[in-house]
């Protein structure tokens, strides 16, 4: 090779990496494709049986609260008070459980 033929060889390469074809998609690519996939089984919803006990759990314990808010007197020797208190402790964290982002 002369190096007067290496520019030029250069020059060639360059433009064929440089030329952009348009890509040919047959006509009805997409049908056979889709028709090639197999048959997609149909989607059974999850039952979330942790949640709705959760949520009736929830409504036993505001229950419960609503039950021994008449009795409760404000002060810690009070059973009542202290059942009371422990409810919304647990309300308070069932309600966290059931709104916390979890991944399924």
């Amino acid at each position: 090779m002369t190096n007067n033929s290496q520019p030029d060889f250069e020059a060639a390469i360059t433009q064929a990496l440089e030329l952009r074809r348009e890509p040919v998609i047959p006509a009805g690519f997409a049908t056979r494709v889709m028709q090639s996939l197999p048959a997609q089984k149909p989607v059974i919803p999850q039952l979330q049986v942790g949640r709705t006990i959760g949520i009736v759990a929830a409504a036993i314990l505001m229950a419960g609260m609503f039950a021994l808010a008449p009795h409760a007197t404000p002060n810690f020797t009070s059973l009542t008070f202290d059942v009371e208190l422990l409810l919304l402790a647990e309300l308070g964290a069932l309600g966290y459980w059931l709104t916390a982002h979890r991944e399924v």
